[in-house]
């Protein structure tokens, strides 16, 4: 009876090997499978310091442009208020005026409406002045003869106007009341005689300017 209890003893036992070893396996293997998630872990804490220390470096790129002092429409003529100092990273050269070049923005108008706060580039803006109701701009062709030597956008001209090919009953000629600013000159090349100039004058004078045979300018005041 007792070797009996024994022998079934030793068979227990030899049963529950297996399973302990199996056990032992799983405990020692559980390490082991956690290894590439460490290693994931250590690569992106790496990753993102280094990222950290690229993105400092790059921050210490630092530009004073010029901005809008406050909310600008499309139209306002520019002044020293209406400008302020913009510290910036790095932007392509043309996309914001220096702070060392803000004085050459006075005077120049706006052609979009900007918000407050951002760089001025030299795209939104223009030299040229809005037209009043009553200004226009009038095309002229003169013979290269009837035009002053050296005219060029921005001077003031006084326009005479004349019909030598009527005879002793042409009218005389006649210098017009108001003086014109030249607003664009163009010169055909050296085989065409004529020169085209564009005037922002009172609207009116288009008929006077359209009646006349022939036209000439004299330069009142502007380039030297």
């Amino acid at each position: 009876m007792a070797e009996r209890m024994s022998d079934n003893a030793v068979r227990a036992r030899l049963r529950e090997a297996p399973q302990e070893s199996i056990d032992d396996a799983e405990l020692v293997s559980g390490p082991r499978r956690r290894t590439p998630e460490l290693l994931l872990g250590l690569l992106l804490v790496v990753a993102g310091a280094l990222g950290g220390l690229f993105l400092l470096q790059r921050g210490e790129d630092v530009y004073t442009v010029v901005g809008s002092a406050r909310e600008l429409s499309r139209g306002t003529t520019l002044t020293p208020s209406d400008l302020i100092a913009l510290e910036i990273g790095a932007v392509p050269p043309a996309s914001a005026v220096a702070a060392s070049d803000a004085g050459s923005l006075i005077g120049k108008r706006l052609i979009v409406d900007l918000p407050a706060g951002v760089p001025l580039s030299a795209y939104v803006l223009t030299n040229q002045r809005p037209l009043s109701t009553s200004q226009g701009l009038i095309p002229i062709a003169l013979d290269k003869g009837a035009v002053p030597s050296g005219l060029g956008p921005g001077d003031v001209v006084r326009v005479t106007i004349s019909f030598p090919n009527r005879g002793v009953d042409a009218p005389v000629p006649e210098v017009l009341a108001d003086p014109v600013e030249v607003y664009d000159v163009q010169v055909g090349d050296e085989f065409d005689d004529e020169v085209r100039i564009t005037v922002l004058a009172p609207a009116d004078m288009a008929v006077d300017l359209a009646r006349a045979e022939r036209i000439q300018l004299m330069k009142v005041s502007g380039r030297e």
